[in-house]
């Protein structure tokens, strides 16, 4: 075992020391279930099969909005470097999706699009300025004795962009992309929550929630937080396997 794993794991079991430590003082499972009560609700939730129909529409539905969002993202922050009066005529647009607080765009959503499209445009809304300002930031971060230097060699092809300019910003890439994914998740099932879509953790939760089922509803906290650690390990050994290949 690594250091690294070594803290990490002494993180875990610190986490769940006070945990146990907390409930018993507490004393109420409705508001701090012990660890023995979330493990049987644990087996429970993954004994039924509906639970994995549920895993596989939340990730394929967050996918789908990240992909969305992030081909968006990168066309406006492409244009916004190309032209400054591009990036100025963006900058309201998103101030004002970023300070507008979360339940009034979805109350809107939900009057203009109803219940089962309004949290999954809410979580492409917030995901959108996050990806757009890392990548501009990530092209304007490119060193400028660089760009002149590729300008004096010719004009910019596809092949100065991939071999020159996606190496440079791919790290910042990947950082925003995980930074979206998180952010992304817990917007969606907090929209569904509120809106209540069938067959969506959002709408399990809130019957959970009236059923003071409170194991179930941490189960499916841990379950939300496993869904993105499985992202970041997957987007970790992508970028490993690109940094063997020599493009980062």
């Amino acid at each position: 075992m690594t250091k690294t794993n070594r803290y990490i794991l002494l993180g875990v079991i610190a986490i769940l020391l006070f945990w146990t430590i907390s409930s018993l003082i507490i004393d109420n499972s409705l508001v701090l279930p012990g660890l023995d009560e979330v493990f049987l609700a644990f087996g429970n939730v993954l004994g039924d099969l509906s639970t994995y129909g549920l895993i596989i529409r939340t990730i394929l539905k967050l996918v789908l909005i990240i992909s969305v969002s992030l081909l968006i993202a990168f066309s406006f922050a492409i244009l916004s470097y190309l032209s400054t009066k591009f990036e100025y005529f963006l900058k309201p647009v998103f101030v004002l999706i970023k300070t507008v607080p979360i339940i009034a765009i979805i109350i809107l959503l939900l009057i203009f699009f109803g219940n089962r499209r309004s949290p999954y445009i809410m979580t492409a809304l917030v995901v959108l300025p996050i990806m757009y300002e890392g990548l501009l930031g990530s092209l304007k971060n490119i060193n400028q004795e660089i760009i002149d230097d590729v300008k004096t060699l010719g004009k910019v092809n596809f092949r100065v962009i991939k071999d020159l300019y996606f190496p440079l910003i791919l790290p910042y890439f990947i950082t925003t992309i995980i930074q979206s994914l998180g952010i992304g998740l817990k917007v969606m099932v907090m929209g569904e929550f509120i809106a209540q879509p069938n067959r969506s953790i959002g709408y399990v939760l809130q019957l959970e929630r009236s059923n003071l089922n409170t194991p179930v509803i941490l189960v499916w906290s841990i379950i939300l937080i496993a869904i993105v650690l499985l992202f970041e390990i997957m987007i970790a050994k992508i970028s490993k396997h690109l940094k063997k290949a020599h493009m980062i």
